[in-house]
């Protein structure tokens, strides 16, 4: 997942997405209500969830180290037949 989301277009592809999500809560008050509302709601279930999971997550480690690893080989498959991957956004638009 770090390493998808540190390609260029994915980053700022998530970073137009954030400043947009952010300019909006910024100039719409209901808007911003709903979404901190939300944002709380999200940051309570993610801890709850990241707590009641880490037993789970502990006995599944060794399978998920192997899914890692076949999903890095991927991407680097991926990344070697699409190198357009690794440019810039100006520069894939151009």
């Amino acid at each position: 997942v770090t390493r998808v989301a540190n390609l260029p277009l994915v980053s700022s592809a998530c970073d137009m997405v954030s400043s947009a999500y952010t300019c909006t809560k910024e100039s719409h008050p209901c808007v911003r209500s709903v979404c901190d509302a939300a944002e709380k709601g999200v940051k309570t279930l993610t801890a709850a969830a990241a707590s009641g999971a880490q037993p789970l997550l502990t006995r599944l480690e060794p399978q998920i180290s192997t899914a890692n690893e076949l999903a890095c080989k991927g991407l680097d498959k991926l990344e070697e037949k699409l190198p357009i991957l690794q440019q810039p956004p100006e520069r894939v638009t151009s």
